[in-house]
């Protein structure tokens, strides 16, 4: 009967060992279910991660191409932007061109001088197509950023540092001044008017 006994004893340690481990196998278990999930989670990040280092790889080629573009493009203005101005000025180069040859067989003044009138009045209209304009400054106070002061003048009629005669004339590019005028400015009578 001790036998008998001891195989009981047996089978019920055997028993409790086995439910003393099916806790530890259901939290294994967990265990690896987690580490499954983990991985496949990896894995799906991995792929996010390689698709987006594909995408900032071909922005970044797509901007080196656009900057490259841009460059070209930029220096194809500078070298041909001003087509449609040159083809502009080379009408009025003809009709002088016409004008001369005119004149040389005419040896009429007036019908030459009529000619010039037209073309300078052509050219100026073609400077205000391209919104280059004169500058307006005779009789006006003296501005540094607009003219250039080459002479001064003694003057009873003006006052002190305004615009008596405009030497050279200045123009402007939209409101950039391209040449400023070249003009001789009023001065009190004790200053005495000279050259500057």
């Amino acid at each position: 009967m001790e036998e008998k006994e001891k195989k009981e004893e047996e089978v019920v340690q055997e028993e409790d060992q086995k439910r003393e481990e099916k806790p530890e196998e259901k939290e294994l278990h967990e265990l690896r279910q987690k580490v499954k999930e983990l991985e496949e989670k990896v894995k799906k990040l991995e792929q996010i991660a390689r698709n987006s280092n594909m995408r900032a790889m071909e922005l970044q080629k797509e901007l080196e191409y656009m900057r490259e573009r841009y460059r070209r493009d930029l220096e194809e203005q500078r070298k041909f932007g001003y087509e449609k101005f040159a083809l502009e000025i080379l009408s009025v180069i003809d009709n002088f061109e016409r004008a001369l040859e005119s004149a040389k067989l005419s040896k009429d003044f007036d019908a030459l001088l009529k000619g010039v009138e037209m073309i300078y009045s052509e050219l100026l209209k073609i400077l205000d197509k391209f919104n280059i304009c004169e500058i307006d400054i005779q009789g006006k106070e003296f501005d540094p950023y607009l003219a250039e002061a080459v002479e001064r003048v003694c003057s009873e009629d003006h006052p002190p540092n305004v615009v008596v005669k405009v030497l050279q004339k200045g123009y402007k590019l939209h409101d950039k001044v391209i040449r400023p005028a070249r003009v001789a400015v009023s001065v009190k009578e004790e200053e005495g008017g000279d050259k500057v």
